[in-house]
């Protein structure tokens, strides 16, 4: 036997090519990166031009965040979907809405057609962010959920890095319809990863994970149980609980700072006599700081559980919306609440899934 020949007998018996749930989590990253970037994040570059197109008021043209809530209400439906058929099918069909959405506005004439492809926009939702996401992380990264839901989720802030600024540029240089249009494409690229990449199939994940167990190289091929993880309460026992329904006005009070506050800062800002440029990139920044919030609280969620965590991020976000309040054209405060906000404010999306597996499980996420 060559000298060396043992030396490579290990190397033999392992796995090649990289772990299958980094690329199952690349597609959640984009998926969400394409629905809040576009649809939140950018929202505020189109408001003046809406309002100069078509003569509505800000105050119309804003309504439409309203309609978000038919998010929540389709969700339960969603997310039984999903559990039913799984992540692919639905995050598939629902960056489809997304794109048709986008695509469609550039031929509305009405006020009621722009809330109608809205609504369509936000019933896709759901299906493209934190449901299948959440899940996905759950079944592919058991042991490291934490930090691997923040680097997933960090997908929404790097929506609003990029397409905040595309936006932008699209819109200043050749107007709204055409802002639109990229943000249809883009999502008719996306939609097709989706379908051909994703999988959440119990058996599909033990048969990776045995694949690297003992390899030495992924922590989640090592003992693992895919059948295992995926287990918890059902609905019904869930609603059973008074936790479910404390924990639904919480994650509900939690999550008004996405429509409320995220895509109103640019009028916020303009109004205050912030150039649109520097508002712009304020919001870029701010999305930066929230994909670091991301990772450094679900970090924290490993330690200190994810209730815990979420507790701080919103003390934290409290004190900086009365910062905001001091905020004028040229006040350095500016760049003091984009960071101090931005890291409690982009923690939210991951300490939120976590928070529903910590307490019920995977059985009917």
């Amino acid at each position: 036997m060559p000298p060396d020949a043992s030396a490579r007998a290990p190397e033999a018996g392992r796995p090649r090519g990289v772990y299958y749930g980094w690329y199952v989590i690349a597609v959640a990253f984009a998926t969400t990166g394409l629905a809040v970037g576009t649809g939140q994040y950018a929202f505020g570059v189109y408001v003046r031009p809406l309002e100069q197109e078509f003569g509505w008021t800000r105050t119309q043209v804003n309504a439409a965040l309203s309609l978000g809530a038919v998010s929540g209400l389709i969700a339960p439906l969603v997310g039984r979907l999903t559990d039913r058929y799984g992540s692919r099918r639905v995050m598939a069909l629902s960056v489809l809405m997304i794109a048709l959405s986008y695509l469609l506005r550039p031929f509305m004439t009405q006020l009621w057609q722009w809330y109608a492809l809205n609504v369509l926009m936000f019933l896709g939702f759901p299906g493209a962010t934190v449901l299948p996401a959440g899940k996905l992380v759950g079944l592919w990264f058991e042991r490291t959920r934490g930090r691997m839901m923040g680097l997933t989720t960090m997908g929404n802030n790097f929506g609003g890095l990029t397409m905040a600024p595309l936006a932008g540029y699209i819109v200043g240089a050749s107007g709204w319809l055409w802002g639109y249009v990229a943000f249809g494409l883009l999502a008719l690229l996306v939609a097709p990863a989706a379908a051909l990449v994703v999988r959440d199939r119990p058996e599909d994940v033990q048969r990776e994970q045995a694949r690297w167990a003992g390899a030495g190289r992924h922590s989640e091929g090592r003992g693992g149980s895919a059948r295992r993880v995926v287990s918890g309460l059902t609905v019904r026992e869930a609603l059973r609980s008074p936790t479910f329904y404390l924990m639904t006005l919480g994650l509900l009070l939690a999550g008004f700072t996405y429509p409320s506050v995220l895509t109103q800062l640019i009028p916020h800002m303009e109004n205050e006599g912030v150039p649109v440029q520097r508002a712009a990139l304020a919001l870029s920044v701010l999305a930066g700081f929230g994909m670091a919030g991301k990772l450094a609280f679900g970090l924290l969620a490993e330690r200190i559980t994810a209730r815990y965590a979420l507790m701080l991020s919103l003390s934290m976000q409290v004190g900086c919306l009365v910062l905001l309040l001091s905020i004028r054209a040229n006040s350095p405060l500016l760049w003091l609440f984009v960071a101090l906000f931005g890291l409690p404010f982009g923690a939210v999306g991951a300490l939120m899934p976590l928070i529903v597996q910590e307490t019920f499980g995977l059985r009917h996420f």
